[in-house]
């Protein structure tokens, strides 16, 4: 990057307000055009060693990762830190409506693209027995032969086939988070306390990776070692209810530094285990456990405002917004996303321009974990859903039906799989795509979602993936009487396994 050197004049000129312009330079004070003498500019030698990759080779924990993710030329990638779309700042908030409350949403306005990366610590590797940068690439052959062995014989680092850029991609996440926004849980209970029942399932997310179809667990288990952990299996320091119990790997705090490791363009953090993609990671922890995939976590875009979305939660005691005057505030705000803006999630502009506005979290919030997104008025919109493991899922949706919702129409990778869901009325038992709210999702305070009549989720059909190719979900609004005055309301998805959807004893699961 440049640093930007500007001299000011003595003079003072006048200009009509109308036709005033200003520089501003890193957010300070803004300053008249007009009293600006000359602008020049000069490289700043120092701008790499903010960025993740200069960040990680300059930490001496990290040697051995750090230099694969140079080999790989991934540490390129690392630095494209700008967003191309257009520049928001003629753009202004949006009033939307919110059953009977007038709401505020500011536009997606993020210039700077952010990443999270996960990196073995030198320790970490040398419990495998791993020293040095050949031997890992042997550990990374031999793992990523197996689960891609038409790729074998690919030996240049830079191929996003070779086994060692497979194993580095894995480690990436597109978009920045700091600790306590990797889950839903926030270092004091309260939203484990609202939203989950920790004793039923661990606090978990889903994310997608810099290596294609490829997801990464995040979960936070209220067990005696309580922490983050990567593609962990397990409910608290047990098996799960399936008898599944696979540790994986944890996030750990960097002495005085704590966990995160705060970048200009994103966040690194340190692991105690080798992280990799894996045939234990397929069959054990990803292709046979449930995934509750909160609608935020679908693309990167959302999840970038994941600090402004939640904001102060503490403090959420009630249904109104507070009155701000801009995004990025510590109390949240609600965030709309034109469709040309967002990575996994695109709409038809013909019938809706705007895209979709995402809430900030309310205690009080008939959703689960205490946000939401809406799309008014007529819509059709498809998303790329997470990286699945090979094998046949069940795609479901939880959502609250309420009078201003429309019908939907569904496809799973272009074939048709319900061809009208009425998303209005409250659960009915008699209407097969229909099931109550899983038992262990909470609302008022660990109260079950699966005693709420209106608080459902929609099974939306099945599909068959090979876990090398990208699947889509396509919801298309119906007409209706209500118009553009619909509001469609999208809470999580539920990707359920074959050896979960065959072996349910109760369906509130």
């Amino acid at each position: 990057m440049k640093r930007l050197i500007f001299s000011l004049t003595l003079a003072v000129s006048c200009i009509a307000a109308s036709a005033q312009q200003y520089i501003v330079v890193n957010g300070e004070p803004p300053i008249l055009a007009s009293d600006v003498e000359k602008i020049t500019y000069e490289v700043d030698d120092q701008f790499d060693q903010i960025l993740l990759p200069g960040a990680l080779a300059l930490d001496p924990k990290t040697t051995i990762f750090s230099a694969a993710l140079q080999l790989t030329g991934l540490a390129d990638t690392l630095k494209t830190y700008l967003y191309a779309h257009p520049d928001p700042s003629d753009e202004s908030y949006s009033v939307f409506r919110s059953s009977s409350l007038g709401r505020k949403a500011w536009p997606f306005y993020r210039r700077f693209k952010n990443y999270t990366v996960f990196a073995e610590t030198d320790e970490a590797f040398a419990g495998l027995g791993i020293t040095d940068l050949d031997q890992l690439r042997a550990y990374a052959k031999q793992i990523y032969d197996e689960v891609f062995p038409e790729d074998a014989g690919i030996t240049d680092p830079k191929d996003r086939r070779n086994s060692l850029n497979r194993f580095v991609a894995y480690h990436i996440l597109k978009h920045g988070s700091t600790y306590w926004y990797l889950t839903a849980y926030n270092g004091n209970y309260i939203l484990g306390d609202f939203f989950q029942d920790t004793n039923l399932a661990d606090i978990a997310a889903w994310y997608g990776t810099l290596l294609p179809h490829a997801s990464l667990k995040c979960s936070y288990p209220m067990g005696t070692e309580k922490g983050i952990y990567l593609n962990r299996r397990g409910l608290m320091d047990g098996p799960d209810k399936y008898g599944k119990q696979v540790r994986g790997a944890m996030v750990i705090a960097d002495g005085e530094k704590g966990f995160d490791h705060e970048c200009f363009n994103g966040c690194y953090f340190h692991i105690d285990r080798v992280l990799t993609y894996d045939q234990t990671t397929r069959d054990e922890v990803l292709g046979s456990e449930l995934w509750r995939v909160d609608f935020k976590t679908l693309t990167p875009e959302i999840m970038s405002c994941a600090k402004d979305l939640r904001g102060d939660y503490d403090h959420y005691d009630g249904w109104e917004d507070p009155i701000i005057e801009g995004p990025n505030t510590e109390t949240g705000c609600n965030y709309y996303y034109r469709w040309d803006r967002m990575e996994n999630i695109v709409g038809d502009t013909a019938k809706s321009s705007i895209g979709l506005v995402a809430c900030r979290i309310h205690q009080y919030y008939w959703s689960w974990q205490g946000d939401e997104a809406y799309i008014f008025g007529d819509f059709d919109m498809t998303i790329k859903l997470p990286a699945l493991p090979a094998g046949e899922w069940e795609v479901r949706m939880g959502a609250t039906p309420f009078t201003n919702r429309p019908n939907v129409r569904v496809y799973q990778n272009g074939r048709m799989t319900v061809d009208s869901l009425d998303m209005s009325k409250d659960y009915d038992e008699t209407i097969p795509y229909m099931m109550r709210g899983a038992r262990e999702c909470c609302v008022y305070q660990k109260e079950s979602i699966v005693n709420v009549p209106g608080m459902v989720r929609y099974r939306l059909g099945r599909i068959e993936t090979d876990g090398k190719s990208d699947n889509y979900l396509r919801i298309e609004m119906l007409p209706g009487e209500l118009g553009n005055d619909y509001m469609t309301q999208f809470d999580y998805f539920e990707l359920v396994p074959k050896a979960v959807f065959d072996n349910q004893e109760i369906p509130e699961e």
